[in-house]
């Protein structure tokens, strides 16, 4: 019995101390949760590009060199968060205001629910879902390309460079059935931005090498073993996607380009805390586990507007359900989901006409 009551203090202890080393991990101080800010201007034209799996500390500036001058140039908020992880949560989270619960990459799940792009569809405002090696308007594939279609969908084909988990839009069917021409490649985009005739909101997600994820180890192009090689990559897409942008007639006005990482690379170190820190680093729309908000980590969000010679850099505690609620209010749109809690404030200072 000694032996049993001894064992039971034994578990209880070790239970305890995970709870503290769980609730280190996962603390943060909670900043800017009170409105400091005017509402958000009305906004012409946003572009959102949603890169993968890095904080600032995994951009070395000898790898990154055109992200660090944005950091220093651009607006920036450093206390900015991924919602969770893994990635496609990240992705439904930013564009419906929920993760619906999910902490999966398969995909082959679907989502019901109201989206960005629905509310802009009822108030007749353009936009766009621009997928970089997207083969065609209306493709519904899970990876393209896919040379092995008969294994499990969560796999990813060896040479992939488009991924259905990074592209919501096609995880909403009831958006799909509606809106399936509104998500194009990148290549269309490319040729609007030179007309300026480009829809008012548009999102980006590069392929699975300019964003800085990779293909699997051993694959050709760009393997995910390679994370050096991976970070240039997506700073030199970058550094040619933006300056198209900002030289297009369409980017004029109150317009605004937001930069982003859907959550931050594991940990390389088992026993770096800091590290574990940044993985598990949560904004104010942040999931709970045992009551302790469990976050997609620390990640880099950039703010360029036309002509801003001032832009601000900011702490405010936020993540990507504070990104689609500054959208949201930029365009006189209601609130979804998670963007309707008053914890979650517009990223105001980022999109304020400054000179």
């Amino acid at each position: 019995m000694r032996l049993i009551r001894g064992l039971i203090k034994l578990v209880g202890v070790v239970v305890v101390l995970i709870a503290i080393l769980f609730a280190y991990l996962a603390w943060r101080p909670v900043q800017g949760t009170t409105r400091t800010t005017a509402p958000v201007p009305r906004l012409n034209h946003v572009f959102i590009i949603v890169m993968e799996n890095h904080s600032l500390d995994a951009l070395a500036p000898s790898a990154a060199p055109y992200i660090h001058h944005l950091v220093h140039n651009a607006g920036y908020d450093s206390a900015y968060d991924g919602v969770t992880h893994v990635s496609l949560p990240n992705y439904v989270a930013l564009l419906s205001g929920s993760t619906y619960r999910t902490h999966s990459d398969n995909p082959t799940q679907t989502f019901e629910g109201p989206t960005l792009a629905g509310q802009l569809d009822a108030h007749h405002i353009s936009w766009q879902g621009v997928m970089q090696s997207l083969p065609r308007v209306g493709y519904t594939g899970n990876w393209y390309p896919d040379r092995t279609p008969h294994a499990k969908p969560i796999v990813m084909p060896k040479n992939a460079l488009y991924a259905k988990k990074h592209d919501p839009f096609m995880l909403f069917p009831s958006l799909v059935s509606v809106d399936a021409r509104h998500i194009v490649p990148l290549t269309q985009l490319q040729h609007e931005l030179k007309t300026g005739r480009v829809p008012r909101f548009v999102w980006i997600t590069p392929n699975l090498c300019d964003d800085m994820h990779g293909q699997p180890k051993g694959s050709a192009e760009c393997p995910s073993n390679h994370p050096a090689a991976l970070v240039q990559m997506g700073d030199r897409f970058l550094s040619q996607m933006i300056p198209a942008i900002q030289h297009s007639p369409a980017f004029r006005g109150h317009s605004v380009i937001f930069v982003t990482w859907d959550e931050s690379q594991m940990p390389t170190q088992t026993w770096n805390l800091g590290q574990w820190k940044t993985w598990l680093a949560a904004g104010p729309g942040a999931p709970r586990t045992l009551g302790i908000p469990v976050g997609g980590g620390s990640v880099p969000l950039i703010a360029i507007i036309p002509g801003k010679t001032q832009p601000p850099h900011i702490a405010l505690w936020a993540d990507h359900y504070n990104l689609l609620k500054t959208i949201e209010e930029g365009f006189g749109l209601p609130f979804l989901g998670h963007a309707r809690s008053s914890q979650v404030q517009p990223l105001t200072p980022l999109v304020e006409p400054r000179r």
